[in-house]
């Protein structure tokens, strides 16, 4: 949302004097990502140790974008390159797969396939390592992503690694290596933020399994400037594979949704 009213002046008065009254939270459980994703916006304290993921604050007119940091020149470092050409790595995701029309599985409303079409993410590529049982998405964001002026929307970092849990899964199940074959939901997104993430950036965010329970997957991720790198935040997530009946379900009413047009 856009802050309206008043010059550029009194509004960053505004956020400034709202800054003391926000305090930082972890996304708690919920049915979905985006409950952790309204759960997840946060703003950045001056105090040490305590310097998190900013968001949850109105965003500034759009005027003052132009005043955001251009992408870090060190956005082109040679540690994706390193994550691409590791042995048993194979690309899964990229933009491009993203925006195809006829995607047999995602459809116009989603965000990300949104997200990478209007810029707000400038690149997406995800890549598996089946020796490693490694997931990393390498994000590339655009300057239109902040909360707090300059910082990444914390919300948009819970989305992240949201859809870095995704795509763990996805290679998972393609690889066999699940004991269930239907998809599986978000029922837990735990974010810890660490330190401020900067808008233009291109970020990894690096996904592991703890452990598999029936139709229960629980990972881990990191979100991160590159390997060894800053460590932005840090998350949990649960994912449940619902019963066979429930999942026949859903698919009937899916195809149902899409034969009427819905």
């Amino acid at each position: 949302m856009v802050q309206g009213g008043g010059s550029f002046g009194r509004s960053l008065r505004h956020q400034r004097g709202l800054q003391s009254r926000f305090s930082s939270i972890s996304a708690g459980p919920g049915s979905d990502a985006s409950t952790a994703y309204a759960h997840a916006a946060v703003a950045p304290e001056a105090e040490e140790g305590r310097d998190k993921g900013a968001g949850g604050l109105a965003a500034l007119p759009r005027a003052a974008l132009s005043l955001i940091a251009p992408a870090d020149p060190k956005s082109s470092q040679d540690w994706e390159v390193h994550i691409a050409n590791a042995p048993g790595t194979e690309k899964v995701l990229t933009a491009a797969i993203l925006l195809e029309n006829e995607h047999p599985f995602l459809e116009d409303d989603h965000m990300f396939s949104a997200f990478v079409s209007k810029g707000i993410v400038r690149d997406l590529n995800g890549y598996y390592n089946a020796d490693s049982r490694q997931w990393n998405s390498v994000i590339s964001l655009g300057t239109e992503v902040c909360g707090w002026p300059k910082i990444v929307h914390g919300g948009l970092t819970a989305a992240m690694f949201d859809e870095s849990f995704g795509g763990m899964l996805f290679a998972l199940k393609k690889h066999n290596e699940l004991n269930f074959w239907g998809p599986a939901y978000t029922v837990s997104l735990e974010v810890r933020y660490k330190a401020r993430m900067k808008a233009g950036r291109k970020v990894l965010c690096t996904v592991e399994v703890e452990k598999a329970e029936g139709r229960k997957l629980f990972m881990k991720a990191t979100m991160s400037d590159g390997p060894d790198g800053i460590v932005y935040a840090t998350a949990k997530g649960l994912f449940i594979s619902p019963k066979p009946t429930k999942l026949l379900s859903d698919v009937a009413g899916y195809l149902l949704e899409r034969v009427r047009g819905a």
